[in-house]
């Protein structure tokens, strides 16, 4: 549902906005920095703001979007690929009306398809634009070996880290790791279950310096999220702590968030859709596995 405190201004940026489809990954350098939980609720803040937003989870297991959301679709990515569904069928309704779409069984099984059912799929993905302004892909933590498919076809990255010093250091390597595997690829980050706000822009400052002057890598820093108990009594619930309780630390820490993603300035290139989204991670997939040994 759309916020309707937001001015006229904003609607009308939003609707040019529209005209070029915004993507963008989201990872992390290590577990436990709450990443899926910033996806969500990230998305229903965007959602608020009247953004039309699809999140494409890429992780298995209890913990993934889908999971902390207590939602199930009876189908998923891999379905739309086996025919046995429409992509439109495999979309899941999330919180504030965003769509999630289950694609960790699909995108391992991509290397596998035949030209005419990769032609089938990238039709499929066509008939999405237009129907959304932007997309989050929930992608695999980067220190799990072979990284999220999804994250080499998107450039715009978004890395989520606390401010524990361990953390910090495992974004930085994804960071560099990351850069040096897709050349033009932008980074922005956040820090997720802060205990001093203060504290936490002097971390994403020394950062973003230490990117800057040793990988000659530029990062945006988007904000930071309070530690706050109504998140996880909203998590509890299975429900995103902008919608449960807006008036939270947290969830006023996830609409500026929003916002400063939404202000985050383009990259420049072409006009994009979701066709040229697959065809990128069909023409990645072989390359990606093959040297993953899969």
């Amino acid at each position: 549902m759309v916020d309707f405190r937001y001015d006229q201004a904003e609607g009308l940026r939003r609707l040019l906005d529209r005209e070029h489809l915004r993507m963008m990954t989201v990872t992390a350098g290590c577990h436990g920095v709450g990443k899926t939980s910033v996806v969500i609720n990230v998305a229903a803040a965007l959602a608020a703001r009247g953004y039309r937003v699809l999140v494409i989870d890429e992780n298995y297991g209890p913990a993934n979007v889908s999971g902390l959301l207590g939602v199930r679709s009876r189908f998923d990515l891999n379905h739309v690929m086996r025919q046995s569904c429409r992509l439109e069928d495999a979309l899941i309704e999330g919180p504030r009306g965003v769509s999630i779409l289950s694609a960790a069984i699909g995108a391992r099984a991509l290397p596998s398809l035949r030209a005419l059912e990769q032609e089938r799929l990238i039709e499929s993905f066509g008939r999405l634009d237009g129907r959304f302004d932007l997309a989050l892909i929930d992608t695999p933590c980067g220190n799990a070996g072979t990284p999220g498919l999804f994250s080499r076809a998107v450039q715009d990255t978004i890395i989520v880290s606390s401010a524990a010093a361990d953390a910090i250091t495992a974004s930085y390597a994804l960071i560099k790791r990351m850069r040096n595997g897709q050349s033009g690829r932008r980074f922005g980050m956040l820090l997720n279950r802060v205990a001093c706000e203060n504290n936490a822009r002097v971390v994403a400052a020394n950062l973003k310096k230490a990117a800057h002057g040793y990988l000659a890598t530029s990062l945006e820093c988007l904000g930071s999220v309070p530690r706050d108990d109504s998140l996880s009594q909203a998590a509890r619930g299975f429900q995103a702590v902008v919608e449960a309780c807006p008036a939270a630390p947290s969830a006023r820490g996830f609409g500026r968030i929003a916002d400063a993603i939404a202000d985050w300035p383009r990259s420049g290139q072409r006009r994009d859709g979701f066709d040229s989204l697959m065809q990128r991670l069909l023409s990645g997939s072989r390359f990606v596995f093959a040297n993953a040994g899969v």
